[in-house]
């Protein structure tokens, strides 16, 4: 395991396909789930019948839902306690090779073998929680998703000029060089402030 802020990329797998698999091109979350949310959208009209009204707050409670879920995600499994050899190695390749690697523009966002299986389980645990009626909350789910994805690999690879991206990119650099245990909401730093995390 090499030591923190490495440029370029560490091999994660001997396996050469393994490897190949684990370097991600940044528009894959959107080509992925841009249609699975299409879908979601779909059905929710056509076999759930979601009036409008419904179907927007039914959108925005999906989203909040993946803000909270993407920080508590960071914050207890990426950020797992590190005691012994199986968990630092469970950390390294969960989410300790992005720290120890961070300008790796390849793998800035989730390998799909990851993300399409996360999706699945979140999907039937919103059936078995919410009833089969749950296509909008979903695709509000889904698109946030899509956003921390796309929001995390600008924070990295791209040069903001916005108010907003300078921050969110700001927070998201001193999360990695400064203060590791503060900022686990990557698209969402609210929840830092909800949860006192802000490291202020």
């Amino acid at each position: 395991m090499s030591g923190p802020f490495n440029k370029g990329s560490a091999r994660m797998f001997e396996s050469p396909l393994l490897e190949k698999l684990s370097h991600v091109h940044p528009a894959t979350p959107v080509i992925l789930f841009a249609p699975i949310i299409t879908a979601s959208l779909w059905a929710a009209l056509s076999v759930d019948h979601t009036p409008g009204v419904t179907l927007a707050w039914h959108l925005v409670a999906g989203y909040l839902g993946w803000t909270l879920t993407e920080y508590w995600l960071h914050r207890l499994f990426f950020h797992l306690p590190v005691r012994g050899r199986w968990s630092e190695r469970v950390y390294f390749f969960v989410h300790g090779v992005h720290h120890d690697w961070p300008w790796d523009h390849s793998r800035l966002v989730m390998p799909p073998s990851v993300s399409l299986i996360l999706g699945g389980l979140f999907y039937l645990l919103f059936r078995a929680l919410f009833g089969p009626a749950i296509h909008a909350l979903f695709a509000g789910f889904a698109i946030g998703y899509v956003v921390y994805d796309t929001v995390h690999w600008y924070t990295h690879a791209g040069s903001p000029t916005s108010r907003v991206f300078k921050f969110l990119r700001r927070e998201h650099l001193v999360h990695h060089f400064r203060e590791s245990g503060t900022r686990f909401g990557v698209s969402c730093p609210w929840w830092d402030v909800v949860f006192r995390t802000t490291g202020r």
